[in-house]
């Protein structure tokens, strides 16, 4: 016989989006369904060491992190201009973390408030009833079943188990993240590393590459690039030979991918949302999406809560959710991400001209992007930058080509934002927004 299951609510995927956003809604009194493809010990082994801002536990109200999931406490983090001659520091408190232990804790929250996970578990299709998707069907541990509830969550990650095979009728933007809209990211530990080499946390922006630490005085040696792993791989090494050659003794590798384009228009359907690396909500300007995945959860947990309590699950009764995200975070994500073409065409003579000049690369700049996911400049400001980067032009530093992509890209940037603070109140308006959406994403060449 097949296995029956029933509840509020079901979460697909019990990593960091999914198991807050159970545990939340469980806190409030909700029945709970969590299913896991893998063996929920085995979530975030794949990078295993992450670092998460202090004043995020304090923001999303979570304890703060011990030993052993806690590896080491930092107050600063350096940046370098390609040819290491300009050190930013960036202050602020974050923790460097066991991201699998970190995961655990928060499915054991999830647990103690009454949510129940199941791991090992397949989600083969989902179950529509009157264009609403009232459940899923799929297989655990080789054995099949259907559970259905009133509200089902996507949180599953790159895979985005339930969003991708929802039909075009009930949510739209259903195709999976294709391979060329990936960031893989790999990471080299190294031990026994000698005297003379980078201590502490630091960045190497042009090459989207890091020196962190590790566990004890071991450190991880990162990069975040697209294309596919041995892509990464490649420009992993290169980064790490030009720079520091073969320091020390490799004692693991880990590698890791995540979505790197703009989320879907609408995170709903009737009796559906998608939250996390599901919804591609990753920060542009870094790829880390576990605080941004609490941000859009924590703004479904209230979303969802008010809709149950009113017994209105229907497209109308989600959508503050797409109203309270795109207006906020996601506005902020896909003014960022319509910039990035434009900074990844920049070469490394114009990238270090940008450090020596204090051009958008300041210590106050970069606390500014972690802290509020955006850097907003001052009119005096905006016409300092210009003016360098005329100079820069004027004086054979800064290529014309660059400027001019930077300025288009920038006004780009800042006409989708205005479109995302003008996100629709009403489904019945959103679908000439989105259209208009479509095109500005066009435009910027990364829709």
């Amino acid at each position: 016989m097949e296995k029956t299951f029933s509840a509020d609510i079901i979460v697909v995927g019990g990593g960091t989006a999914g198991s807050f956003f159970a545990w939340r809604m469980a806190q409030r009194g909700y029945q709970v369904l969590v299913f896991e493809k893998q063996k929920l010990s085995d979530l975030g082994k794949g990078i295993e060491i992450f670092h998460m801002e202090k004043i995020r536990f304090e923001e999303f109200d979570l304890p703060y992190p011990e030993p052993p999931e806690l590896i080491h406490t930092e107050t600063i983090n350096y940046t370098y201009s390609p040819d290491l001659k300009v050190k930013i520091p960036i202050k602020g408190t974050f923790f460097v973390m066991n991201m699998p232990l970190f995961i655990q804790r928060l499915q054991n929250y999830a647990r103690q408030s009454g949510a129940v996970y199941h791991e090992n578990t397949i989600i083969d299709e989902p179950v529509i009833e009157d264009n609403a998707l009232v459940g899923v069907r799929g297989k655990q541990n080789g054995e099949t079943f259907e559970a259905q509830a009133k509200l089902i969550v996507d949180a599953s990650g790159l895979a985005s188990a339930v969003r991708t095979q929802l039909p075009g009728s009930l949510y739209a933007e259903n195709q999976p993240v294709p391979a060329e809209k990936c960031l893989y990211v790999c990471l080299e530990l190294r031990s026994e590393i000698p005297e003379g080499y980078p201590t502490g946390s630091n960045g190497y922006m042009y090459h989207k590459a890091f020196w962190n630490k590790s566990y004890g005085t071991d450190v991880i040696l990162g990069i975040g690039q697209p294309i596919s792993f041995e892509h990464a791989w490649q420009k992993h090494k290169e980064w790490r030979e030009t720079y520091f050659g073969d320091p020390g003794v490799v004692v693991g590798t880990r590698q890791g991918a995540i979505p790197f384009t703009r989320p879907p228009f609408s995170l709903i359907g009737n009796r559906f949302m998608v939250i996390g690396d599901a919804a591609n909500q990753n920060k542009p300007f870094s790829g880390e999406g576990v605080t941004s995945g609490f941000t859009a959860a924590s703004i479904a947990v209230d979303v969802a809560d008010a809709a149950l309590k009113r017994g209105d699950l229907s497209l109308k009764g989600l959508w503050p959710y797409n109203m309270r995200y795109q207006t906020g975070q996601g506005a902020k994500f896909a003014a960022s991400l319509a910039q990035l073409p434009a900074t990844v065409e920049l070469s490394q003579k114009d990238v270090n001209y940008l450090f020596h000049k204090g051009i958008i690369f300041t210590s106050e700049d970069f606390e500014r992007l972690n802290q509020n996911y955006e850097i907003v400049f001052s009119p005096p400001k905006l016409i300092k930058i210009a003016l360098t980067l005329i100079w820069g032009v004027i004086t054979m530093r800064f290529s014309l080509r660059s400027l001019i992509t930077f300025m288009k890209a920038s006004s780009l940037a800042g006409k989708i934002k205005a479109h995302y603070l003008d996100y629709p109140k009403d489904p019945a308006d959103f679908q000439p927004w989105a259209d208009r959406a479509k095109r500005l994403w066009n435009e910027t060449g990364t829709n």
